[in-house]
This record gives C-alpha cells, sequence and structure tokens, in this order.
C-alpha cells in the first residue's frame, strides 16, 4: 500500500533538499503550503545563445535554443523529484479558482515595445477595450518623455485617462506579457491573488504586479510560462505537455492555480504553448485547429469548434485575445482569416484582425503571447498584484 503524505511531510522534503531554507518563517512558502521559496531554489540563468543579453536593444523571441531548454528541463527535473520523493499526495484543494479571460476584462496589459511589427495589432487591441476597462503600458523606469511617447501612441483609440504607465524591471525581456507577467487567481473570497513561475527569458516582475494591485502573490520555483496556461472558471486547465513543463507537478495547478484537473494535450507543433492551438471561448466552449485535441476535449464534455490553419509554421487563429464580446483574432492575409474571423463570429463574438504575420514567424507568437488580461479590481490592487510603480 502507498504512502501518503501531507503538505507538512512535503515540507520537510524541501528542507530536506535545501537546508539553507529558514523552516522557521512561514512566509518561504505560499498559503497554500506548496509554494518553494526563491532562497530555496535558485533557478540556473538561462542566457542568450552568446550570454550576451538581448533584451538591451530588441524584445528576445519567443522560443528557447535546445541548450537553453535542456537547462530548464533538467532544473525542473530536479524539482519535481524533490517535491514528490516518490510518494503518494493527498488531494490539495486549492482556495483558488483560475480566472478565465473570457470572463469581464479589466486591465490590458502590454509592453510598451512595437517589436516584431507589432504596431498595428497592439493599437487594435487598444481600440477594442472594454470601455470600463483600463490600458496597462510597462516599460523599463520610464522617465517622463517616454511616458509622454506612449500616451501619444495610444491616445487616438484610447483616452489618456484609462491608460497607466508603469515601471516593470528588464520590460524589454517581458514583451511576451502572457509568459512573464504573473497568472491571475481568483480566492473564495473573490479577491485576486497572482502566481508567479521562473521565466526563462528573466523577466520577474511579480513583485511588482503584487505591490500594483494590493493582492496576494503565489509563488513556486518551477520555470513555466503563462502561455502554456489555458483555464475556464470552474477549474478545468489546459497545458501541452512538452519540454520542461512535463515535469511540473499536478499539484503545482491544483494547490496554486485553482484546477480541478490539469488536461495535459500532447505536442504537436509550434513552440509548445496551449494558446498556439486551443482556447476556451466559455466554461464549455472552445475552438482548436488540431483534430486531436478536438476529440480528447469533447471526450471530457466540451463543445469544440474547429479554427482554419493557416500555412505559416508559427501562425494560428487560436491565439487570439477575448475581452468580453469582442475578440481580436491574428491575421495573415491568407485566405484563410476570413474563414478563422467567420468561426468567432458564430460563436456570437464581435471579430476583428489584428496583423500577426512578422510577429508569429519572426517573434513566433501572437496577440494572446503579447498581452496579460486581469479581472476587474481596484487600481490599488492592480498594482500590488503587478509588484510595479505607477508613473
Amino acid at each position: 500500500m502507498k504512502k501518503t503524505i501531507s503538505i507538512i511531510a512535503i515540507t520537510a522534503a524541501v528542507l530536506a533538499f535545501a537546508p539553507g531554507l529558514n523552516a522557521a518563517d512561514g512566509s518561504e512558502f505560499g498559503a497554500s503550503g506548496i509554494s518553494l521559496s526563491a532562497s530555496a531554489y535558485q533557478a540556473p540563468a538561462v542566457s542568450s545563445p552568446n550570454g550576451l543579453d538581448k533584451a538591451q536593444d530588441s524584445a528576445p523571441a519567443h522560443g528557447y535554443t535546445a541548450g537553453q531548454r535542456r537547462t530548464m528541463a533538467d532544473y525542473n527535473a530536479t524539482l519535481q523529484k524533490t517535491f514528490t520523493k516518490g510518494l503518494a499526495l493527498e488531494p490539495v484543494e486549492s482556495k483558488y479558482r483560475p480566472y478565465a479571460d473570457y470572463e469581464a476584462t479589466g486591465y490590458l496589459i502590454m509592453s510598451s515595445n512595437f517589436d516584431f511589427n507589432s504596431t498595428q495589432a497592439k493599437l487594435e487591441m487598444a481600440r477594442n477595450l472594454p470601455a470600463d476597462a483600463t490600458l496597462v503600458i510597462f516599460a523599463d523606469n520610464p522617465d517622463a518623455f517616454t511616458k509622454e511617447d506612449i500616451l501619444r501612441a495610444y491616445e487616438g483609440v484610447v483616452p489618456r485617462a484609462r491608460i497607466k504607465v508603469i515601471s516593470l524591471p528588464r520590460a524589454r525581456q517581458g514583451f511576451w506579457a502572457r509568459d512573464g507577467i504573473p497568472v491571475p487567481v481568483i480566492g473564495k473570497d473573490n479577491t485576486l491573488t497572482v502566481v508567479d513561475a521562473v521565466y526563462g527569458h528573466g523577466f520577474e516582475p511579480d513583485a511588482e504586479i503584487a505591490r500594483l494591485f494590493k493582492t496576494g502573490l503565489e509563488k513556486h520555483r518551477y520555470y513555466y510560462e503563462g502561455g502554456n496556461f489555458m483555464a475556464n472558471h470552474t477549474g478545468a486547465c489546459l497545458m501541452v505537455n512538452h519540454g520542461a513543463h512535463v515535469k511540473i507537478p499536478d499539484e503545482i495547478f491544483t494547490g496554486l492555480y485553482g484546477c480541478k484537473e490539469m488536461i495535459r494535450l500532447p505536442f504537436v507543433d509550434g513552440i509548445g504553448h496551449i494558446d498556439e492551438h486551443a482556447r476556451f471561448i466559455s466554461e464549455k466552449v472552445l475552438v482548436t485547429d488540431i483534430a486531436q485535441y478536438k476529440d480528447v476535449l469533447q471526450g471530457k464534455g466540451f463543445t469544440v469548434h474547429m479554427l482554419p490553419k493557416p500555412s505559416g509554421p508559427y501562425e494560428t487563429y487560436a491565439n487570439s485575445l477575448l475581452m468580453n464580446d469582442k475578440v481580436i483574432v491574428p491575421v495573415f492575409g491568407r485566405d484563410t482569416d476570413k474563414q478563422a474571423l467567420a468561426v468567432y463570429e458564430s460563436l456570437g463574438l464581435k471579430a476583428t484582425g489584428a496583423d500577426s504575420k512578422s510577429l508569429s514567424n519572426n517573434g513566433q507568437g501572437s496577440v494572446h503571447c503579447i498581452t496579460m488580461t486581469y479581472p476587474r479590481v481596484p487600481a490599488a490592487e492592480f498594482m500590488k498584484a503587478l509588484g510595479a510603480r505607477e508613473l
């Protein structure tokens, strides 16, 4: 008979692996009891191939080199072994639920940079911001002149009063905001908490975000990107079981992200993120462009609609941004563009195209990848959650 260990035993196992951790300090662990502290596990740096920080003059490409992927996978595998110690774990009931990005949008968060010819896409997303939502643009320690440039860039589509310009360190590394900005979850008391993982490109704004939004912060020390997390509000979660993410225990997702079940779908193509190929439209309805995913998800009781698949290797219509009843869909100047927009329109959404040809094929991402949406919370809570400083 397998022995089952409690969260206390998990903590003991972590301490055995990381003697430098102060066991008396409860703050070293998240509120759920399974978050691993930064002091216990220092994730190895994942540098650019030439050893230089390319983010000083341009945003990094979305993916990683073979060596970077190997470093992250080895690190997550070591962490996983320490976490489980070969023993079965008690089910963890989270005090959170996922914030599903089909829910009401309170904040649209993007980098100030327009890399990979993303200007039209970013302006189109800002133009479709819900009337009671706020546009948040982050930059690395911007001065008054930089702030003015940012406001001018967007004031033609969003009034200045609805734009917040905030400072986040290493902002260029955070161009792919979905991956590096902490993932929002909702507590049982309907308050916002954010969950931070380790991001391979070195953009770690978790403390700043938490302060910005005045909200709770949960942390774990696995390499993980938010682009590989998709959920409905009842706790059905999706990810592509690929690379370093294979070694993240399900207990991390059930305990910290509010998942009732983590559905791990096989890697097919792209960089290996779920938002490339599937997205929730509502609690029970999804779209995908992979027939295998449709079969699995329909077997789970979901209604799944097929999107066309454009011809470029990283092109996808699933990597869309949903804000209330509007959806911004990547388009590529291909015959399939109109078909993709029609699928979203048939599901009751007002669909608008955003140029993603360079963004996808040169940057290897799209409109969902370069944004993060947060629910409606007071601005002070938003700032605390981001740990950011507003200019």
